[in-house]
């Protein structure tokens, strides 16, 4: 028997109609079962999001930059804020000259371990005539401390401290001999030199 020309044809799009159909209804059934397991999926980064924390504790303490209980303040930072007794404690006297002192002078009759008085890192390790070793350390929002006249020196340039880091040993210098053993600390912030005591025992958040 012979088969009329419009058989193929019509044989060939029954084929595809019923492929096509198939197709149809296995996409929905995997896009089903992908949207069920879906359901069930902790994304990391909700996770990452709920749990994360400040990289500096903004409760954080500004600390003392030494550790003994037998360290006292021989000179005050100078300000014109000050009354004049304060001020006669907060000056330098070297080679027949009177200056402000730019910072605070710790002493003891023993020495002590100078420490890092935040989170920070190291950006200069120097040795100055009048001031001898000096360690600068630099601070969230833009403060950086300065520990001068070492006897010796406990970190590198470059190198991250954390609070209560030790940084050196007191020590001499040439500007401050009169007063013997000590730590000569100043901060500056923004490039300017303030009163270490306003932020010492503040809150890191408040600063």
């Amino acid at each position: 028997m012979k088969l009329k020309p419009f058989v193929f044809p019509t044989l060939y799009v029954s084929l595809i109609l019923t492929l096509v159909i198939g197709l149809y209804f296995t996409s929905l059934a995997v896009n089903k079962e992908n949207k069920t397991a879906l359901s069930d999926v902790n994304y990391v980064s909700n996770v990452i999001l709920n749990d994360t924390v400040p990289v500096v504790n903004v409760d954080t303490v500004v600390i003392n930059p030494f550790t003994s209980d037998k360290v006292t303040i021989k000179r005050y930072f100078y300000s014109l804020d000050d009354d004049v007794e304060r001020q006669k404690e907060s000056i330098v006297f070297y080679d027949n000259t009177y200056m402000p002192n730019t910072g605070i002078d710790y002493v003891s009759e023993e020495k002590f371990d100078v420490v890092s008085i935040m989170d920070g890192t190291v950006i200069d390790i120097k040795e100055d005539e009048m001031l001898g070793k000096i360690v600068e350390i630099k601070h969230n929002n833009n403060f950086i401390s300065s520990y001068a006249g070492l006897s010796e020196i406990s970190v590198q340039k470059g190198e991250t401290v954390a609070i209560g880091a030790k940084v050196g040993i007191s020590g001499t210098s040439k500007l401050n001999e009169s007063i013997g053993n000590h730590l000569h600390f100043e901060i500056y912030e923004n490039g300017v030199n303030i009163d270490p005591l306003k932020i010492i025992g503040k809150n890191f958040g408040d600063l």
